[in-house]
């Protein structure tokens, strides 16, 4: 008869405290792995700022008076004034 016995061992609370710093440091380079692997596949695009001319600045206050014009008239004809005012500065300089 053959009596097999199964030692066990007790982790220590250092022990512990090591695997756990393992398991932190492991974490924190698969997630710096991700962050580089994603940046590598995903091409950079650099915002150029759109110039706009007098004209364009002009009718997008007058879309913004445009969505005003019900609920507040007297603000919307400000604002296409405002806009009349810009397209004729434009033009004289």
């Amino acid at each position: 008869m053959t009596i097999t016995a199964l030692q066990t061992k007790n982790f220590t609370h250092d022990q512990f405290q090591h695997a756990g710093n393992a398991l932190h440091s492991l974490a924190a380079s698969v997630a710096k792995l991700v962050t580089t692997l994603w940046s590598a596949a995903m091409p950079s695009r650099q915002l150029v700022p759109t110039v706009l001319t007098a004209r364009q600045e002009a009718d997008q206050l007058r879309a913004m008076a445009d969505d005003v014009q019900r609920s507040d008239p007297r603000f919307a004809q400000d604002l296409y004034a405002a806009a009349d005012r810009h397209e004729r500065a434009a033009r004289s300089e």
